[in-house]
């Protein structure tokens, strides 16, 4: 079932908005809307190393379907390489998966679909991604974000980053 893309959009609106505390708390850097697109973007820097991580969230079909989210590198712009994600260590498991992806079902990423069949869970399923009992907390902007920057802030659970 297709979301109409008003809704999601008022709803990313006030999820980012309910992320203003947290950002100004951690130095969050949030884009402008690309409404067109349905995507934005997030900066935030390791505490650890001062690796600045940029974040772009696609929210199309959002909550229907969980976030696509990815990972940019800052030096040149390319999208989805391993150079571009965190490294998981320790206590992190595998959240930040070498596929590249998050690895967890608040990432459509990770999702194996026709146009990414490489993508680690053919076992989860899209619709009712909430239901998921991996799930969670990780139903919101705000959560999910919270969950990228408490492993890239925890030395127990960031190795830096992946690919170099």
């Amino acid at each position: 079932m297709a979301v109409d893309p008003r809704t999601t959009l008022q709803i990313v609106k006030q999820e980012i908005a309910d992320c203003g505390n947290d950002a100004s708390r951690w130095g969050w850097i949030f884009s402008e809307i690309d409404e067109e697109k349905q995507l934005f973007t997030v900066r935030m820097k390791s505490p650890i190393d001062q690796n600045e991580f940029i974040i772009e969230i696609k929210f199309d079909q959002y909550k229907s379907q969980p976030l696509f989210i990815e990972f940019i590198e800052p030096s040149t712009g390319n999208r989805g390489t391993l150079k571009a994600y965190p490294k998981s260590s320790g206590k992190a498991g595998g959240f930040f998966h070498n596929n590249p992806c998050i690895c967890h079902p608040c990432s459509r990423k990770a999702y194996r679909v026709e146009e990414r069949p490489q993508a680690p869970h053919s076992d989860w399923n899209m619709s009712g991604w909430q239901q998921n009992p991996k799930v969670g907390s990780l139903t919101n902007l705000r959560a999910i974000l919270q969950a990228i920057y408490i492993r890239i802030s925890d030395p127990e659970c960031y190795g830096g980053r992946m690919g170099g």
